[in-house]
């Protein structure tokens, strides 16, 4: 088996094996080449005998593996994904019943999370940064949503490594807007309505719940009498509480969002993915975060499943692929781009060991540790150690699964996160949750010198800093909880590598039996 060449963008590679392009013809070369000239695919040839110049003659790189589209998620909250999983103490009907009225909520999600968020040193937030991109890498994900649009400090952080969507740092992608928290009815007219006149994608977090609360925020989306805000811009997330008829209405938009596991755990219940493919709605997946979600979308993946044969087979394993590659890619506009194996798109890629299973069942039933390589702009990001030809002085060895894997994590100009190791970041995490008390002890007053500089440099926490809270009183309430909290352990990066992590979601109170069962 070959190597990747070394990785640059003026070099060419030819990887053979056999690729799953997710093309709306659903092609699938048993044996074939993706011919990579810097950061695009140059072609895709059913045959690695048949490459076009001037690929023809190179030494092709014999994969022995099963190449995928690089994953794009579209829903996360990338500033929380180093928090362990929650307990959750209780079934809920609503989200604001969580996040407003749970006492344990702000003692296990939210105080952690801006302790370590807005910490004074610097390396905390950087090291979120470096822990979730990674975390989403390691899963096979190329692209992820999450990112507040109103953290000056989170848009300096999350540069480079996985694409992100409000953020993608080049021209040829269209940036995203998202709103985490609902609406007023006002305020539809007043925010959503212009935010979809801005012809960019935009995410918003819809009818989170089961009650009939959670639909009134769908309603609200009728702002005038017979006038909806939605439309082809719109990316709604969750959509538990809507109806079978909803969905007839929902159609006009980009498609929706599930999030299974996270649904379940919260809620008892998702949504009613049944009705949103009658009515035709595309639909993509994401894992939410990682106090009731999976760790990515391989994770999720599973679930969905779980959750399509509770349903008498509702999905086939293409469409549950579909929902992490070609789906999220056409919802966003970036068809043209990314989401498919397909000449002249970038070239973002997974590719896993192996090539004998059938090619939809192999992705859904992936682990951390099948996977070959992930490239992203033709660039190998992470792989197999010895699979991949990397640059000792930008790689760095991590262990997943039993087998040992290599990161290039390094940028090229100004990067905030240089010389911030994966391992260095884990250490980071692992010393804040532990020393919680005391760091939320030492938050700083606005009298030091340094505050401002420490405020741009914050990681905003989405769900509860969105212009309600400014950061001197952040710091000021961090300081008064510091007696509150306590210490938490710091999970595994990936699933495989978690042995509590299926013991801990079957003990959920919410959870259904069938999934209990099926995981």
């Amino acid at each position: 088996m070959g190597k990747f060449l070394a990785s640059s963008h003026d070099t060419r590679q030819v990887l053979v094996g056999r690729i799953v392009t997710m093309d709306a013809q659903g092609t699938v070369y048993p044996r074939g080449a993706v011919c990579i000239e810097a950061d695009r695919i140059a072609a895709v040839v059913a045959d690695p005998a048949h490459v076009p110049e001037p690929f023809a003659g190179m030494m092709a790189i014999e994969t022995g593996g099963t190449l995928y589209p690089g994953l794009i998620e579209l829903h996360n909250h990338l500033s929380y994904n180093f928090l362990p999983l929650w307990t959750v103490p209780r079934s809920y009907t609503n989200r604001n019943q969580w996040r407003e009225h749970e006492p344990d909520y702000p003692i296990s999600i939210s105080l952690p999370a801006k302790v370590i968020g807005a910490n004074a040193d610097i390396d905390y937030p950087r090291s979120i940064a470096r822990f979730v991109e990674c975390r989403s890498l390691l899963g096979g994900t190329t692209t992820t949503q999450g990112l507040s649009t109103s953290s000056s400090g989170g848009k300096k952080w999350y540069q480079g490594l996985t694409r992100n969507v409000e953020a993608p740092n080049d021209a040829a992608f269209s940036a995203a807007g998202t709103q985490t928290l609902d609406y007023t009815p006002p305020e539809i007219a007043t925010k959503l309505v212009p935010a979809l006149q801005k012809d960019r994608p935009f995410f918003y977090h819809l009818s989170e719940g089961t009650d009939p609360d959670a639909r009134q925020r769908f309603l609200d989306l009728e702002y005038l009498p017979n006038t909806w805000a939605i439309d082809t811009d719109l990316i709604p997330i969750h959509c538990t509480a809507l109806q079978g008829g909803d969905y007839q209405r929902l159609k006009a938009a980009a498609g929706m969002v599930w999030s299974p596991l996270s649904n379940l755990l919260l809620y008892g219940q998702t949504a009613d993915v049944a009705a949103a493919k009658t009515a035709g709605l595309l639909i993509a997946l994401g894992s939410d975060w990682s106090p009731s979600g999976s760790k990515n979308l391989l994770g999720e993946l599973k679930v969905a499943r779980i959750v399509s044969e509770h349903h008498g087979g509702l999905f086939t394993t293409q469409e549950l692929v579909r929902m992490v590659t070609s789906a999220p890619a056409r919802m966003l506009g970036w068809h043209g781009q990314v989401g498919t194996v397909t000449r002249g798109l970038k070239a973002d890629l997974l590719i896993l060991e192996g090539s004998s299973a059938d090619p939809y069942d192999q992705l859904v039933n992936a682990r951390e540790s099948d996977i070959l390589a992930v490239t992203i702009d033709g660039r190998p990001r992470h792989g197999r150690l010895g699979f991949l030809d990397f640059d000792a002085k930008r790689q760095e060895r991590v262990v997943i699964g039993g087998k040992d894997f290599s990161l290039d994590l390094t940028e090229s100009g100004d990067d905030p996160l240089a010389g911030l190791s994966l391992g260095t970041a884990i250490a980071k995490l692992t010393y804040g949750l532990a020393h919680l008390p005391e760091l939320a002890g030492s938050a700083p007053g606005a009298a030091l010198l340094a505050f401002k500089a420490i405020e741009r440099e914050a990681i905003t926490i989405d769900f509860e800093l969105e212009a309600k809270d400014d950061f001197a009183t952040l710091q000021d309430v961090l300081r008064a909880s510091a007696s509150a909290l306590k210490p938490m352990p710091m999970a595994p990066i990936t699933a495989t590598d978690d042995p509590d992590f299926i013991t801990a979601l079957k003990a959920n109170v919410n959870l259904p039996d069938y999934v209990k069962q099926a995981l």
